[in-house]
């Protein structure tokens, strides 16, 4: 089994580095071909506004630089054209990358010469990066590249082509694409620390609003690319655009939300609820795309995105300025720089591409440095806001381990309490008892001694009769015996006991304990028996006990005294001595009790060593007594470093048992 077990360990190392040998192969494969043959941007050298009919191509060229000036065609017409020379030494490799931004559907056209090589298909909404690897066959002259761009409008938004190798375009979909999948995995794993949170401490609402977000952030993030969607059949891509507006309506009511529960007070509960009404948009647009179709969804894009959201940025940072003037927490600071952060980052973009009324670029997005470089600086913005808003989660997350700690050491100092009120409760329970209970045993005999002397002084029974004399002896001693009980308690509570310990032949002792009780026992009619523990097998040995002899008969004389006491006329006592150990030789003796009386009931069984307690059978059967015998036993026996306990009781007796530790007498 362990041979079989290390070669399976070692085929999957093996394995492994197959495997990993392969992958840094191919790594290194696509690197030094890249490096060989870097992917290229196309740049643009001249553009074309108008219509042209189907199998004909521009005619007329301007440059590119007049783009700015003509944003709106000298010619007014649908479509935009753009042309670029392919650049020979990447010419031959072949492979193009067409990625766009998609605002609003328009149909891309791409040819190499007159030869059309690709079409877009609007099966998409808008908000989409779409990424595609276009291949030709290259001529042996250098050729145009055209672009035909139907209808033109807000193609400012994003458009580039590159070329090179398919190892080089690859790389730089990996480069574009890379970040955004590795910023998405770190949202998800932040989204499902905030769902934790929130299901540990359902009292934090706002560690929800932030899964949602972060989870709407995530996919956004995930899907905004363009790579996916060649992996989804066009059938799906429909349902698929559907579902990300929806998450992107999501991600904002929950931000709303967020916003809410950080820096609104009582005052601000119209924010929640413009949360809340986002989320319905989202529902309502998602119903009717899926009713209605896409002209629905993109009204509902359009609506959005074009003013909505615009306004909703805007409330946002007023209510943060409102907080930031009425509160100075760190918590609302961080947020609002969070928002601040990507505020800035998206006007960046938006005045770097010339987007921002009055703010004019000498190039457009389609002659820029990057063609994506807005969406470049939204992510920037966004890294930032995400940053500020992992250090709010993580400190509430260290304010929910702390509440947690404060809440467990809470709630154990609430047992402790708990426990701690019981016990006074059943101290006063046992106080009260304690006064009733000695109250009657002191009465009882009281009443007995006074009448007999009263009738003694009126001459109505004889002055000086034995009879009465041994009556009222009785008494005394009873209640002598109530008054040394309480006293004894009270010495050994007050740690005052004084122990005459010495060394005790076990045999001997316990034959004349128990046959003192034999004629006492007889009189009650009880068949009372004892047995002695076996001699040792070690010759020249006696088992004895290191203990104080009149101690250890106070206990066995209110353990046998009970049992007469409970045990009717007819019924076995008995007691057993033995000699218990683990080890070769024994080192502890063992005294069992039984009696064949009533019984003790299992929920008073726990109670019956408790001072001043009393069961129901004492009581039912007017036996005499305060309560104190077994707790002053256990009391002494703890003094001797022994044990007393209950081992068994049921409605055929009862057995109690006593443990000492053993010692050995030598014979001589």
């Amino acid at each position: 089994m362990a041979g079989q077990q290390a070669w399976i360990k070692w085929s999957v190392v093996l394995w492994i580095g197959i495997l990993a040998t392969l992958l840094t192969g191919t790594v290194e494969a696509f690197a030094e071909e890249s490096k060989r043959n870097k992917a290229e941007r196309i740049l643009w050298e001249a553009y074309y506004y108008g219509n042209v009919p189907d199998g004909e191509l521009p005619g007329e060229w301007r440059a590119i630089s007049d783009l700015d000036l003509d944003k709106q065609g000298s010619r007014a017409g649908s479509e935009l054209w753009l042309r670029a020379d392919l650049p020979p030494e990447q010419h031959r490799m072949g492979n193009l990358l067409i990625s766009d931004y998609k605002v609003h559907d328009y149909e891309i056209a791409v040819f190499v010469g007159e030869e059309k090589i690709f079409t877009s298909k609007q099966v998409l909404p808008s908000g989409f990066i779409t990424s595609r690897v276009v291949s030709y066959q290259p001529g042996d002259s250098q050729q145009s590249l055209l672009v035909r761009i139907s209808p033109h409008q807000h193609v400012e938004k994003g458009f580039e082509v590159w070329v090179g190798s398919s190892a080089a375009l690859f790389l730089k979909q990996l480069q574009r694409e890379g970040p955004a999948w590795a910023g998405a995995a770190a949202l998800l794993v932040l989204s499902l620390l905030s769902l934790i949170g929130y299901g540990f401490q359902r009292s934090q609402p706002v560690l929800l609003y932030f899964s949602c977000f972060l989870l709407s952030l995530a996919v956004s993030l995930a899907t905004l690319w363009g790579s996916w969607q060649h992996l989804v059949t066009e059938e799906s891509l429909g349902a698929w655009g559907t579902f990300i507006h929806f998450n992107w309506y999501m991600g904002h009511a929950s931000g709303i939300l967020i916003t809410h529960a950080i820096v609104a007070t009582g005052r601000e509960k119209w924010l929640r609820r413009t949360g809340y009404g986002i989320a319905g948009y989202a529902v309502v647009g998602t119903i009717g795309t899926l009713l209605f179709g896409e002209q629905v969804q993109q009204f509902f894009y359009t609506l959005f995105y074009d003013y909505l959201s615009t306004v909703l940025l805007v409330v946002i940072m007023v209510v943060l300025l409102i907080a930031l003037k009425r509160r100075r927490d760190w918590e609302v600071r961080l947020f609002a720089l969070g928002n601040a952060l990507f505020l800035v980052g998206v006007v960046t973009g938006r005045l770097i591409n010339g987007q921002i009324v009055g703010a004019s670029s000498p190039t457009t997005i389609l002659t820029a440095r990057d063609a994506l470089i807005q969406i470049g600086w939204t992510f920037v913005g966004f890294t930032a806001e995400i940053a500020c808003v992992s250090i709010i989660i993580g400190m509430r997350f260290l304010r929910l381990v702390q509440l947690s700690s404060t809440n467990a050491a809470l709630n154990e100092a609430n047992t402790r309490l708990r426990i701690s009120n019981d016990k006074l409760e059943r101290m006063d329970k046992i106080r009260s008892n304690m006064y009733s209970e000695v109250s009657h045993e002191l009465n009882t005999p009281i009443t007995s001694i006074k009448g007999y002397v009263q009738l003694m002084l009126k001459g109505t029974i004889p002055a000086g009769d034995p009879r009465y004399l041994n009556i009222i002896y009785e008494k005394s001693q009873a209640m002598e015996r109530t008054v040394d009980d309480m006293l004894e308690m009270a010495r050994l509570e007050n740690k005052q006991i004084h122990l005459e310990n010495e060394r005790l032949d076990l045999s001997a002792f316990l034959d004349q304990l128990c046959s003192k009780w034999e004629l006492s026992m007889a009189e009650r009619g009880l068949d009372f028996s004892w047995a002695l523990p076996p001699q040792p097998a070690v010759p020249g040995r006696t088992a004895a006990l290191h203990a104080d002899p009149m101690r250890v008969e106070q206990v066995l004389v209110n353990l046998l005294s009970n049992a007469q006491k409970f045990s009717q006329s007819g019924g076995i006592i008995r007691v057993e001595a033995s000699l218990e150990g683990l080890g070769p030789e024994p080192d502890t003796v063992l005294i069992r009790v039984r009696d064949s009386g009533c019984g003790i009931a299992v929920e008073e069984q726990d109670h019956i060593f408790e001072r001043y307690y009393r069961g129901k059978a004492a009581k039912a059967n007017a036996i005499s007594g305060i309560g104190l015998g077994l707790s002053i036993c256990r009391m002494i026996m703890q003094a001797q470093q022994g044990e007393i306990g209950l081992e068994h009781s049921s409605s055929e007796g009862s057995t109690f048992y006593l443990i000492f530790p053993l010692y050995w007498m030598e014979d001589e």
